[in-house]
């Protein structure tokens, strides 16, 4: 906590030094929050003490993270910083578990910016000549061709099979053709490793890169440039998709126009894709100035998936503004720096490995490194929520010398978007362990602040939570790294807070239980009476009878205590004779039946501390001293020695059950209360400590 003594303030106030002052002489001071005290309330108590100007929670600062990647100071900076990239990057670098398939020329796996960057497909075996997995391509390790054979295409490229096979690497360009890399340098735009000290640094540094290779080496026929067939992109979208692929990028497009282009077989690819929850950003396509048609090409062309993010490109250097040769139109939703986009190429060309380039292909993985930076953030949200926080959170784009819409909702902004990723917590809300009805309100708050809401469902007996917990740049005072989460479950709070995490840190938390508790009995504990016979326990020091038992309201009549070694009841009966009596006496902690009148018993709190006790073969009735846990973690001790709990109603006359053996949701309780009273059945002696 950082507060402001009072007084110390009013004397730097009085001086007549002209001496600006310290800090520290200004009253400033920096308070650590004492062990076993929650921030919120030391600060309240702080807030409270007249000596104290002000007092507030400190907060953490990080380094901004830079990349130590030689070209990244000397070349990239500039076009990255436009989009925020280097804000970005405080909030996440990217992780390994994101898995972008890039369709492209394919990649040079032998490049130093590629090292453990590889997608690996575990279910296959290398070079064998098999389909291991039955996925329909063979030796797929890090990836698959999908090819239609041309005689120019075997001449050219060499390539000898025209089934799906694992031959991925990148095989644009020759040496001295002054040609680049095509698939390499889109990889790498998107995810070459960074702070390595090598090269350049990609959007989404740890990102997992599939390679799906479905473009040629580039023919003569097409001026040199690498092309393909839209059936085999539609190949490799499904393919993809099958393998896990979280995000695709197509840095390629059909010509403007082309309506043969609209393949069903894309289209089809495209909905199951999109049904998975994959994000396909797609080049717009580049235009020449004889070129009449500057729409989309296809894949972005389709405005009727929202899951198709069209990508048009814009110059850094001149503030954004619209690159002439950039498709423009319907179909575009996002642009992204597209001129001297630096990146690595095939190391078997000659020359440095690295290189730059221009056009919407190189636009487009600037975006797709986006989406994989805000997935490696929280990996559990939907498409329609990444899309909204990226066009949202875009710049607006200046406008083009066309006047139509060059850029959709405009210039990506990795830094703000990455910002405002939520945290997403979902999973089973509980009272004492057990399923709240549906309804059921559960509230997010931070330091005070309500940053998030939502109600209970209830499905197949089961109630579930999904909540969004906002972030400080969506609302001022919600959640920044260090921040706790506190839940509350129909008001009360919940037992488990969620940390917002760092940098790097996964702001998803799935398949959750949270649960709030009954508090456990004040000063005194009241024990409530129906009328008959009611399962009490003594928490008064013990005694002989009738004389223990005389705080209990009268009339009582009987008292029945179970002795687990024998298996029979003993009895005291306050009008019998004393040598009909069996039960002589009781002490604290004893569990017995008493008959009585409809009325409360109450008694001073024991406030027991560590207790151990001994439980025979069979039944045993017990109070639980611990402090409230769930049922298998109070008594984790006696794990699997045990076959059932009951606990008995006084005011309703009905026993109530916990079964280890069945679920959660289909047991009557889920919890071992502090001083309640229960009956449990053991297979074999045990020693059971309560602490």
């Amino acid at each position: 906590m950082v507060v402001q003594y009072a007084g110390a303030a009013t004397a730097r106030a009085a001086s007549a030094d002209a001496a600006l002052p310290t800090l520290a002489e200004q009253g400033f001071a920096t308070l650590a929050v004492p062990e076993g005290t929650s921030r919120d309330a030391y600060l309240a108590t702080l807030a409270a003490n007249p000596a104290i100007l002000s007092a507030q929670a400190d907060a953490p600062v990080y380094a901004a993270y830079i990349p130590d990647d030689p070209l990244y100071s000397t070349y990239q900076q500039g076009y990255l910083s436009s989009i925020g990239a280097n804000v970005a990057w405080d909030f996440a670098t990217g992780n390994g578990e994101i898995i972008v398939a890039v369709l492209d020329t394919g990649i040079d796996f032998t490049h130093p910016d590629f090292e453990n960057r590889l997608w690996v497909n575990t279910a296959e075996v290398a070079a064998d000549g098999v389909d291991n997995d039955g996925n329909g391509c063979i030796d797929d390790i890090n990836g698959c061709r999908f090819m239609n054979m041309t005689p120019e295409r075997m001449n050219t490229c060499g390539y000898s099979a025209g089934s799906p096979r694992g031959l991925v690497r990148d095989d644009h360009g020759k040496p001295g053709s002054g040609q680049h890399s095509h698939g390499t340098l889109v990889s790498g735009v998107l995810a070459a490793a960074g702070n390595n000290d090598k090269g350049v640094t990609g959007m989404a540094w740890n990102a997992r890169i599939m390679t799906v290779k479905v473009l040629d080496c580039g023919l003569a026929s097409n001026g040199g440039s690498p092309g393909g067939d839209m059936s085999n992109i539609a190949e490799g979208i499904d393919y993809a998709r099958q393998m896990g692929a979280h995000i695709i990028n197509l840095s390629l497009a059909s010509r403007p126009g082309n309506s043969s282009a609209d393949l069903p077989a894309l289209r089809a690819a495209i909905e199951s894709a999109q049904a998975a929850g994959i994000i396909i950003v797609a080049a717009a396509g580049n235009h020449t100035a004889s070129d009449s048609n500057v729409a989309p090409g296809f894949p972005a062309a389709y405005t009727q998936y929202p899951a198709v993010v069209g990508v048009g490109a814009s110059n850094a250097s001149a503030g954004n503004t619209w690159e002439t040769y950039s498709n423009w139109g319907p179909g575009v939703d996002l642009a992204a720096p597209g001129r001297d986009i630096a990146g690595p190429t095939r190391t078997d060309i000659g020359g440095s490995s690295y290189g730059a380039d221009r056009g919407t292909s190189f636009a487009a993985p600037l975006v797709s490194g986006m989406f994989a930076l805000m997935m490696s953030r929280n990996e559990r949200l939907t498409v329609s929520e990444y899309l909204q926080l990226a066009t949202s959170t875009a710049t607006p784009a200046p406008p083009a010398p066309h006047g139509g819409n060059w850029a959709g909702a405009g210039i990506i902004n990795a830094g703000a978007a990455l910002a405002r990723v939520p945290m997403l917590i979902t999973g089973a809300p509980l009272h004492d362990w057990i399923d709240v009805p549906a309804g059921t309100q559960v509230r997010a708050t931070i330091n005070g602040v309500e940053c998030g809401a939502t109600t209970s469902t209830v499905t197949s007996l089961q109630s579930r939570y999904s909540i969004r917990v906002k972030p400080h740049a969506e609302m001022p005072g919600c959640g920044e790294p260090g921040d706790m989460v506190t839940l509350t479950i129909g008001g009360l709070p919940a037992t488990t807070e969620f940390e917002w995490a760092g940098r790097n840190g996964d702001l998803a938390f799935v398949n959750r239980e949270i649960t709030t508790v009954s508090p456990p009995p004040g000063g005194i504990v009241v024990q409530p009476l129906g009328t008959g016979w009611n399962l009490v326990a003594q928490y008064d020091t013990g005694g002989d009878l009738p004389g223990a038992l005389s705080a209990f309201p009268r009339p009582w009549t009987e008292v029945a205590a179970w002795d687990p070694d024998t298996e029979t009841y003993q009895h005291y009966a306050s009008e019998a004779p004393e040598y009909v009596n069996s039960m002589t006496s009781v002490e604290r902690y004893d569990v017995f039946w008493v008959r009585t009148e409809a009325s409360n018993h109450a008694s001073l709190n024991p406030n027991p501390g560590e207790r151990e006790i001994t439980l025979q073969t069979g039944w045993n009735p017990f109070v639980y001293t611990g402090t409230a846990k769930s049922v298998p973690v109070a008594l984790s001790g006696i794990a699997g020695k045990y076959t059932s709990v009951m606990q008995f109603n006084n005011a309703t006359r009905e026993w109530s059950a916990n079964f280890p053996s069945q679920p959660r949701y289909l047991n009557d309780f889920g919890g071992l209360l502090k001083l309640q009273v229960y009956w449990i059945y053991v297979t074999e002696p045990v020693t059971l400590v309560m602490n």
